[in-house]
């Protein structure tokens, strides 16, 4: 039995013994003094997490131009929204330096989610493919990846993003999406806070219309 299925049961036995004497009235007016305070932590919490699907879905609407157009791609990762664009088209290869045209892709993803930074953080997140590289600059993939995410970082505050917002992680080539190098070199921009334990999350991931998946099972790289 449920906790809120117990009290129920309680609070209907409790009203028929304290009128026979058999429950002071002192106790039972402590276990109706309790359920208040439990449902109203109850009502607070699904206000709290309504809110934030709500907002979550307002994000959503923005950047759904930049879905329909190919630019972002949006997936469900362990309970986060994750909006993922290739690193082909922001980067030249083994490069951390944005392209003029990843530059443009960038400002138009700024401007999308600078609507939402009232209520959203964000992290970036560096992925690579799983070629070695060792430069001078990059002795390996993770600095890659890491070095990439701080460049998008750092675009999107000088873009008027605000920067309390914003983190930054590489994943190296640790996290493939599958088997086509090209989908592994990319950038991922993660919705914080996870979705795991907010009531309603199950509908909204049917309104996105994507699959969930755990972290490390993408597939062979």
């Amino acid at each position: 039995m449920s906790r809120f299925s117990a009290v129920s049961t309680l609070l209907l036995v409790l009203p028929l013994l304290a009128s026979s004497g058999c429950v002071p009235a002192a106790k039972y007016q402590k276990v109706l003094d309790q359920n208040a305070r439990l449902e109203t932590r109850v009502d607070n919490l699904q206000a709290r997490a309504q809110a934030r699907l709500a907002a979550l879905k307002e994000l959503l609407e923005d950047v759904k131009p930049l879905i329909d157009r190919g630019l972002l791609s949006v997936e469900i990762v362990d309970g986060r929204v994750v909006l993922g664009m290739t690193a082909d088209v922001l980067f030249p290869s083994g490069s951390a330096q944005l392209s003029p045209e990843g530059k443009r892709n960038v400002a138009e993803v700024t401007q999308a989610l600078k609507r939402r930074t009232s209520s959203q953080n964000f992290q970036i997140e560096g992925h690579t493919d799983n070629d070695p590289i060792n430069t001078p600059e990059f002795p390996d993939n993770w600095h890659l990846g890491a070095a990439r995410a701080i460049t998008v970082l750092e675009f999107m505050v000088d873009g008027g993003f605000p920067k309390d917002r914003l983190s930054a992680a590489t994943f190296g080539d640790t996290e493939p999406v599958g088997g086509n190098k090209a989908q592994n070199r990319r950038i991922e921009i993660v919705v914080l806070p996870d979705l795991n334990d907010l009531p309603g999350s199950k509908q909204l991931l049917e309104a996105i219309g994507k699959p969930t998946r755990p972290r490390g099972t993408g597939g062979p790289r």
